[in-house]
Formats: structure tokens, sequence, C-alpha cells
């Protein structure tokens, strides 16, 4: 069936989601860090692909075409979560990142690291944090961040900087902040 849609020149809406899918997961996992819900904003990204497929005109690679529409979808949800920190606070759903060669205390503190990230990641704003998270997370240039978000060189070179001065203000917070003893501490 997707061979006969592609020989009239209609796209298969499945052969997007498997051909694409995997690329928009792995961005949503570095923009909201490695949580359960991002199965939502995923299914919401697809939705907002296929709905409009028809208007795909092939001017850019439908993988930067897919890109974009995630990080307006993902950037929406951070929009509505930013305003409203209360209902969305790190909830220890982190993913197991140790390895079985990782000893269970390195484990624990690569685990650690994640979830505090990903929880100073929160605190910025979405235009910060999505600079902040493409720039650094995802290895992409200051020029390459611009264009993939539509926003001049400069705006985005700000937006980094300032994003990683409050991440930065943020870790020191938490440092000085008292540390809960978890059980078996002794």
């Amino acid at each position: 069936m997707a061979l006969i849609d592609r020989l009239r020149g209609a796209i298969a809406p499945a052969s997007v989601v498997r051909d694409h899918g995997p690329a928009v997961a792995r961005l949503l996992r570095r923009l909201f860090g490695p949580r359960a819900d991002v199965d939502d904003v995923f299914q919401a990204v697809f939705v907002e692909v296929l709905r409009s497929l028809p208007a795909y005109q092939g001017r850019a690679k439908m993988g930067t075409w897919i890109h974009r529409i995630a990080l307006n979808v993902a950037y929406q949800e951070m929009r509505a979560r930013y305003r409203d920190r209360g209902r969305w606070v790190a909830d220890g759903e982190i993913e197991e990142h140790a390895t079985e060669v990782d000893d269970a205390e390195r484990g624990m503190l690569r685990n650690e690291s994640i979830r505090l990230v990903y929880e100073g990641l929160e605190t910025l704003d979405p235009r910060r944090r999505i600079a902040v998270i493409l720039h650094d997370l995802e290895g992409q240039t200051l020029r390459e961040v611009s264009e993939t978000l539509g926003r001049p060189l400069q705006t985005v070179a700000s937006q980094v900087k300032t994003g990683r001065a409050e991440l930065a203000r943020w870790f020191v917070e938490q440092q000085k902040a008292p540390r809960v003893a978890l059980r078996g501490e002794g």
C-alpha cells in the first residue's frame, strides 16, 4: 500500500510515523527528560503532522518539517507546564540509565544527575530551555538553532547565555539547600 501511495505522489501516514518517529522520540526525550509522559507529547506531534500532511509542499526535507512541528508542539506543552509549575515537578520516574556493567552506586549517581539536570531545565522559560537543549544537549551550533527555531542568531545566543546562567544559579541554590537523608544512609 505504501508503494502505491508513493507512486501516486501521496505520503502514507504510517510510513511518516515509522520513518520519523524515532527521531521525534529522541528529541522529545532531550526536551522533557527521560519521563514516561513524553508519549502524550509524541502523539500530539504526530496528530499535528498527520493533520498538516496535506499542506506539506516539500520546500524543506520532511524530517526538517516534522522536527519543526515537534519543537512547536513541545514548546506549547512547556509553556503550559511553565505557567503551572506546581502540577509538573520531577516525580522520580527516571528511566534506568545504568547498564549492567555499571555498579549500583554509579547508576544511582548517574540517575540523580540526570534528574537534577532536567529538574533545573524545567525552571527555565520554555524559549530558553529549548535553545539550551538544542545547543548544549543536541550539539547544534547557534546558527543551526537559529535556523531551526526561526529566531535571529543574536536572540538565540542571548537565550542560550541567559538560560545557562539561570541554570547555573539554580544548581548553586540546590547545593546550598539542606539535603534530605535517604533511608539507609547513616
